[in-house]
Parts: C-alpha cells; structure tokens; sequence
C-alpha cells in the first residue's frame, strides 16, 4: 500500500504523477466577484449513486455561504492510487484541496506527516464528538488529538441471495454447506465472492477471518499473524479458492469485480462494505428484492466483526489561512446531520452520528441503514499507527503467497510476522 512501484496491480510514480496534474488540468477558476468570494476546493472520491443529491448538498451550502464557491476535484476509486496522489501533492506543500476527504487508516500517518490542521478547540469538534459512535471518533484522534471530521463509517457485511439462502448463516460451515447447496442446483453460481486482490482489501478480508476463527488484533500497532487462529483464517480464505467454493479470479479482485458478479446474479454469498446495497437495489438490478445481509460468520456462531472503515473530512495544514473559516463552514456542513441523511438515503452510507439511524427519514427511505447500527457497533479497527500504511504493504505480500497457494499460510504468516515486527520494532 505504501511505497511507489510499478508492475501488475500496482501503483507507479508516473501513474499517481499523471492522476494529480489531471485533475489540476482544469479551467481557469473564474475571477471572483468580489473581495469576499472565496473558492474552497475538496478534494474527493465519487460516491457510487446519482450525483444530484450531492450536488444539492453543495449548491445548499453555496445558497447559505453566498460568499464561498466550492469546486469539486475527484479522485480515482481506487484508495491505495487516491493516498499515493496526495501524499505526493501535499508532501510537496501544495495548498489545494482546502478540505479532503481520507480513508479512517489514513489519519493518524496524515496527522504526523503535517498534512492535517486539527480540529482541536473548534466550536465543530466540540459539537460533534458527543454525536459521534464511539468508533470514528476514535478513529479521528492520534496522539489524543481530533485531526478529522468523521463523513461516513463503513463495516465489512455478509450479503447472500434470499431466493437461495433464506436464513443467514452464522458460522464459517454453515456458510459453505449452503453455498454448495446452491451451487449443485445451478453450476454457473460462485458460492462465496470477497477481495483477494493484493492491496487493501486483502488486508481486510484477512483480519475479519482471523477474527472470526478468533484471533486478536494485536497491540500497540502490532499485527497478531503468527498465532494458530491467525492461521486457521488465512487457511479459510485460501481453502475457498482451492475448494472452488470462490471462484480462481478472487485474487485479482476488488469490491466491484466482486459486486457486479453478485449483481448479475452468478453468487450466492459476497463479502462486501455497505456501498453496495444502493446499487444492487437500483432500478434493474437482476437481483433487486432478492438480497439479504447480515454479519459476518465465525467459527462459534457469535456475530462476527467487520473491519471499522470509512472516510474522514481533513483540512489541508498547508492551505491558505486565509481561507480556514471557510474551510471549515463546508466541513461542519458536510459532516452534520442533513449530509448524513442524504448519505444514508441516497448513497448507503453508514451514518458516524447514533442519532441519523433513528432519523424518521432514514427509517422510512434507508431501513437497510438503520438496521445496521450493531453492526457498526461491534465493528473492529485495524491498527491504528501512523505507519499503518507501511505496515499494511509490508504484510500483504505475505497474505497473497498465501491465498494464492503460493506458500503455505502457516509459513507465510511467520514471514509476515517477522516482517512487520522488524518494520515496527515490535515483538511479542
């Protein structure tokens, strides 16, 4: 995830180079019309879903700042190329975007780095964080600092056909045995479809496995990897694939390869963040009525916990001062109670705030949302470090040898174990 390299699936120099002066090969802002018109850029990653109801959010902001105009510059979905870009232009000093929006890891290397203002002593932190869940507004501090405005949370969920599955299953057997089932009826169905791809995804996958045949999270930023619930996980993850319980392109797939053959109707179960309900419910989705969701399964039968993600809204340390109030008048916007409503409604975006999930409005549009409050609740951090990045890509080439039966998980699990304990100068 960290570094700059080139090769098959990974990120280049040239490749980040090229997204962050593209997305500067714009227009000449238009001279402003008076002293007082400011323009705040943010900087961001489309939300899957019709663009009107953001656009909305922002001309209502606009509408009620009359002296500010926001322009929007997008970034790739991809998270590891979108990071990789900023910590090119913002290493660099530059002080566009005013404000971004960061993935939960991100905060506490971002913090560090310099590139964040923090919120600390701002009448927005101070009336935010009693709104928060307890999660996000962790996961916007380091150092016992808030650096971010917590936008939306995520949580690793369990969708699963209903016309196949009526009942979600609860443990890692029951999932596989009415997998199979399915696919005796119908051989052209994966029975279980997730991330394998090496990049963060994979990271993921591999941490809500290992929770779910009971392994920890480690301590103080360490990795537990070389511990026999560890590897029992990572051995279920390549057991799918080997079984062909998973179909063999799982390990070069992300969260769309796996939603859109989910969508098309060819799984029967799929790990997945919550973005995807909205699309697979769309207005001709073939399997639109047909989905169901629930928590991950685990060795006990005990609700197992998704990975803690979701995205922050920073401002840039190295932006114009003069410009901070401005700044920070869009982020409180974005990150109150109407922008959580919209998120949740139109784009199934999982609420930071306990309120917005007994909102009337979220009850009657997005029940979906509503139901996943504990969910939410008993969702897992990764590590939180600022080396996290680095900590990330140092292990996930170890945890693809493994799903790809390159290497036996027992033994590529010792190598990332002491790899990333070398890396972070830990240790059991």
């Amino acid at each position: 995830m960290t570094g700059l390299r080139a090769g098959p699936g990974r990120i280049c120099l040239a490749a980040v180079l090229l997204v962050w002066g593209c997305l500067a090969c714009r227009d000449p802002e238009p001279a402003e019309t008076s002293a007082d018109r400011r323009t705040i850029v943010l900087s961001m990653q489309p939300l899957w879903g019709p663009p009107e109801p953001f656009a909305a959010l922002l001309a209502d902001f606009e509408a009620r700042h009359p002296g500010i105009r926001v322009e929007v510059r997008t970034l790739p979905n991809d998270s590891d190329l979108a990071r990789q870009a900023f910590l090119t232009a913002l290493g660099g000093g530059d002080p566009r975007p005013d404000v971004y929006v960061l993935d939960v890891v991100w905060v506490a290397e971002f913090a560090r780095a310099g590139f964040l203002r923090s919120l600390e002593g701002t009448p927005l932190w101070a009336s935010l964080e009693p709104e928060l869940l307890p999660g996000p507004a962790a996961a916007a501090r380091w150092d016992g600092r808030p650096w971010a405005a917590p936008w939306y949370v995520d949580v690793g969920l369990l969708y699963r056909r209903t016309d196949l599955v009526p009942h979600a299953p609860s443990t890692f057997l029951e999932l596989e045995r009415d997998a199979r089932r399915a696919m005796a009826q119908d051989p052209g169905l994966a029975g279980l479809v997730w991330q394998g791809r090496q990049y963060e995804g994979l990271t993921v996958n591999a941490l809500e496995s290992i929770w779910g045949h009971g392994g920890g999270g480690g301590s103080e930023g360490r990795l537990a990897l070389n511990t026999p619930e560890a590897v029992a996980g990572v051995r279920w993850l390549r057991h799918t694939i080997a079984s062909g319980l998973s179909p063999p392109g799982t390990t070069s797939g992300a969260e769309e390869e796996a939603r859109r053959r989910f969508q098309a109707g060819r799984a029967v179960f799929m790990r997945n963040w919550p973005y995807a309900w909205a699309e697979l419910q769309r207005e001709g989705s073939p399997v639109r009525g047909r989905v169901g969701v629930s928590a991950l399964p685990t060795l006990d039968g005990h609700p197992g916990p998704g990975a803690l993600g979701g995205w922050m809204l920073g401002l840039n340390a190295h932006a114009d001062p003069a410009h901070l109030d401005a700044a920070l008048a869009l982020l409180g916007h974005l990150s109150g109670e109407e922008a959580a409503v919209t998120l949740a409604v139109h784009y199934a975006r999982l609420p930071a705030r306990r309120a917005i999930y007994r909102s009337p409005e979220v009850l009657r549009e997005a029940p979906f949302i509503a139901s996943l409050l504990p969910q939410v609740e008993r969702a897992r951090p990764r590590p939180v470090t600022p080396y996290y990045g680095l900590l990330a890509d140092t292990v996930q080439g170890s945890l693809s040898r493994a799903v790809t039966g390159v290497a036996p998980a027992q033994e590529a699990l010792t190598e990332a174990q002491r790899l990333s304990d070398a890396m972070m100068g830990t240790g059991p």
